[in-house]
């Protein structure tokens, strides 16, 4: 219900009611306060917390199989085969020697055509037999042009393709096989007419081994001196985790050697994010210039045992059993500022010289744990779904929805009481608004004359 003053009486009672309110508001600003500040808290938390998640995925790369598995593979003369490693490659050299490449059979109609819209047949058949399976036969019974020939040959979808071929003198129906190699030969069975004019046609006792533009042939090499034969010039079983592509006849060398590039690519990516985690934790305890505050996590007991907790991991001596119990032993160390940073020359010298020993201290040996084996553990404890973090967002929530009960306790008790003040302060000025108008006629009773 809206109350009105009458606004007669020179008193502004709005304005009296909203000091007293706005007086009496202190203590709900201050919850209001301190919900922003645990939102800010939270919100902090959160930020923690994906850092600290990215660092657990990181760790698992570290510690990962695979991570000193990978190869790179490289051929001395690429116009003979080149290769490309896979995860289970073995280091070594290999010699490759190529007599011959996988070919696919190759057939061209003897007779040409000066345009592919030309009619190539009106009655027969085609078909062939692949690899000793014929395919459906291709009846024709009324004009047909080369072109339309073609598309019919492609339209079954079998394992030979037809293409038309402009030799500059004429065009002419060309069959291939879809496949390189011996498996893929095939013989043309042909008795198609074309009763006005030249009907297509291949070479007599056309066959697998006769006739043709391109006999079929299976790839002949040796690989460390053992011979092998293959319908493809693509192998992925000749040498164990590679990748063989034969590219043409003669000799190379194939060499396959360690790649320890994502060792290195995966402890700069651990270093970059455990830097922004302590830089975090220096801007928290750090008085910001503006507000004269420090941030939401200063000296927070979680942020500060996640730091310590992570630092100390990195500091602490691996007994692995190898060479190597320190991280600065390999070039990654703190720096002054307790930011880490990575010898280059020395990591790439630990990892080509050692890399046995670099595993076992990134990664443990037997039932010992290497550093990033223990570091995954101490993130665990930290995680922001399982870990401190959540537990401590999880008090957070608590907390908020605890204030915010208050702050609407708080809100409806000064609702209550503006409306209270607000019907006092209308009586008020309904009293005041009578007083004056009985002074108004007393005051024209005392001046009247009296006869």
């Amino acid at each position: 219900m809206a109350i009105s003053f009458s606004g007669f009486n020179g008193i502004d009672f709005g304005a009296l009611i909203d000091a007293t309110i706005t007086s009496e508001s202190a203590p709900l600003n201050l919850l209001k306060q301190q919900q922003d500040d645990i939102k800010s808290k939270d919100a902090a938390f959160v930020s923690l917390s994906g850092g600290i998640s990215t660092m657990e995925t990181q760790a698992s790369a570290l510690i990962a199989s695979s991570l000193f598995t990978n190869a790179t593979a490289s051929s001395s003369n690429s116009g003979v085969g080149s290769v490309t490693a896979g995860s289970d490659a073995i280091s070594g050299e290999y010699s490759l020697h190529v007599d011959k490449l996988a070919k696919g059979q190759v057939t061209a109609s003897t007779t040409g055509y000066a345009a592919s819209t030309d009619v190539a047949a009106d009655g027969g058949s085609i078909s062939f037999t692949i690899n000793g399976v014929t395919t459906d036969s291709i009846d024709i019974s009324s004009s047909t042009t080369l072109a339309g020939l073609r598309d019919a040959i492609n339209a079954q979808n079998s394992d030979v393709v037809a293409s038309i071929v402009n030799t500059g003198t004429s065009r002419k129906l060309v069959i291939s096989s879809r496949t390189t190699g011996e498996d893929g030969v095939f013989t043309i069975n042909n008795t198609l007419t074309n009763s006005g004019g030249t009907a297509v046609a291949f070479a007599v006792g056309q066959s697998p081994t006769s006739g043709n533009s391109q006999n079929a042939q299976d790839a002949e090499f040796t690989v460390n001196g053992l011979d092998f034969k293959a319908s493809s010039n693509s192998s992925a079983d000749v040498i164990p985790g590679i990748a063989l592509k034969l590219t043409g006849v003669g000799d190379a060398i194939l060499s396959v050697t360690p790649d320890y590039d994502n060792v290195e690519a995966s402890l700069r990516s651990f270093v970059t994010t455990y830097n922004q985690l302590r830089q975090f934790s220096g801007i928290q305890n750090t008085v910001n210039n503006s507000t004269g505050k420090r941030g939401p996590l200063a000296n927070d007991p979680v942020l500060r045992q996640s730091v310590d907790d992570l630092r100390n991991t990195l500091l602490a001596a691996n007994n692995n059993g190898g060479k190597y119990k320190y991280l600065s032993e390999i070039g990654v160390s703190l720096d002054q500022s307790g930011l880490l940073q990575i010898d280059e020359t020395a990591l790439k010298e630990a990892i080509n010289t050692n890399p046995e020993d670099v595993q076992k201290l990134l990664q443990g040996s037997g039932s010992i744990k290497g550093v990033f084996g223990t570091m995954k553990d101490r993130l665990q404890d930290l995680d922001g779904t399982t870990g401190m973090i959540k537990n401590s967002r999880n008090t957070i929530t608590a907390s908020l929805r605890g204030i915010a009960d208050r702050i609407a306790a708080t809100q409806l008790r000064l609702d209550v009481r503006k409306l209270e003040l607000q019907k006092q302060f209308a009586a008020a000025d309904q009293a005041i608004s009578k007083l004056n108008s009985l002074s108004g006629q007393l005051s024209q009773l005392g001046s009247a004359k009296l006869f």
